[in-house]
């Protein structure tokens, strides 16, 4: 045994948050399968490093493949094992550069459940193919993870882990799947009552410095028990979640600068959670945060035209929508869609009255009087020349042509 030439070893293990509860994937496992290779083929194993609950798309957020490729310069072992090239990365690109970076250095990599190794050219080619594999296998699983989220929060199931403040998760009864429980949200009380203060103090005008003053001072803290910030405050009221909504996929890639990774149109659909607040609040404060934004807020479709354009009789504000809810005789419930003064929603009675009109019957008068005025031949004439005449004088201005 004298003339065995021993390697010395250096274990890679890692495990990605869903599969660590995967039989066959526990960085445990990974380790004792790969030790009593090294022990069967007179090996020494001389450092292990663990990645544990992080994913393999890249090598950046992994501190033990960062400590792993700062160590070869130190030439302290002869050769790096991972149970599958996976492990290493799911990305060819980073495979190949922590293959290279390790040969730099005179060491080999070699995979415990793929024969080969990158020390010649057939095993490099191998090696290339697996990593690409991976990478293809990766992709796919994201493709389809993505899909199912999707799905989910058609249906109205929240999609992320965290559930939102002012909720957390209960379990469903009867939803055993696969040895898995669905979970849905519940409202905690207590954080409900700090969402509810946040929007009505919003609507009451006040801003976002003296909310978050007010809430603290209040006592109320977040997930993570801490102070709020503003951030969390504009987050807490522009999520749709608190009417019972369900929003995904508002971050088309979250690799991306957030700013210019905005998705126009996410889904947005009916949650199976209970809502915290009324959908006229919500709306209220929608509007309110698009005036001071300066931007419309994307809450109406084409079906209210008039938005903005309609003005109040009374202080001559543009006209928003406000929504009622009705119970009819039978005990369903019928919505009824107005126009209403923007200032009486945006500041309340103190400033001006509702002067509301119903969306149908302020539509219909508008496009009746619209039609007899396009059907009138001398007033299009009319409207023509005018326009015709302000084209010339801005062509040549203070000239009587």
């Amino acid at each position: 045994m004298s003339d065995i030439i021993t390697k010395k070893v250096a274990i890679y293990c890692r495990v990605s948050t869903q599969e660590q509860a995967e039989e066959g994937y526990s960085l445990e496992e990974q380790q004792r399968l790969i030790r009593e290779y090294c022990v069967n083929h007179h090996m020494e194993v001389v450092k292990v490093y663990q990645d544990a609950g992080i994913s393999g798309k890249d090598i950046r957020h992994r501190p033990a493949m960062q400590q792993l490729l700062e160590d070869v310069s130190k030439k302290e072992f002869d050769l790096v094992m991972s149970w599958k090239i996976n492990r290493i990365s799911r990305k060819l690109s980073d495979a190949i550069k922590i293959v290279e970076t390790l040969e730099k250095y005179g060491i080999s990599y070699q995979s415990y459940s793929e024969p080969f190794e990158s020390s010649t050219p057939a095993g490099k080619m191998q090696f290339q193919m697996m990593a690409l594999v991976g990478e293809f296998e990766r992709n796919t699983i994201a493709q389809n993870v993505k899909m199912g989220m999707r799905a989910k929060a058609v249906s109205g199931e929240w999609c992320r882990g965290i559930p939102p403040f002012g909720y957390h998760w209960t379990a469903m009864e009867g939803t055993e799947n696969h040895g898995r429980r669905k979970s849905r949200l519940e409202v905690v009380e207590r954080e409900a009552e700090a969402v509810r203060l946040i929007f009505q103090l919003y609507a009451s005008g006040k801003g976002y410095k003296a909310i978050v003053g007010r809430i603290n001072k209040r006592g109320y803290r977040t997930k993570k028990d801490n102070a709020f910030s503003v951030a969390q405050i504009k987050t807490i009221l522009t999520n749709p979640v608190y009417i019972g909504k369900v929003r995904y996929d508002v971050r088309r890639d979250w690799n991306e600068k957030r700013r210019k990774n905005i998705n126009p149109n996410p889904i947005i659909a009916d949650g199976k959670h209970e809502a915290i607040i009324s959908e006229e609040l919500w709306e209220q404060v929608q509007f309110m945060i698009s005036q001071k934004s300066g931007k419309p807020a994307r809450i109406y479709d084409g079906e209210y035209p008039l938005t903005g354009i309609l003005k109040c009789p009374e202080c001559g504000a543009g006209m928003v929508i406000s929504r009622t809810t009705n119970r009819i005789k039978d005990g369903s419930k019928r919505r009824i869609t107005y126009y209403a003064c923007g200032n009486w929603k945006n500041k309340g009675t103190a400033v001006c009255h509702g002067n509301m009109i119903r969306v149908e019957k302020a539509n219909a008068f508008v496009y009746h009087q619209l039609d007899k005025l396009l059907s009138d031949e001398k007033f299009f004439k009319e409207v023509a020349g005018r326009v015709k005449n302000s084209m010339r004088t801005a062509r040549f201005p203070g000239m009587n042509l």
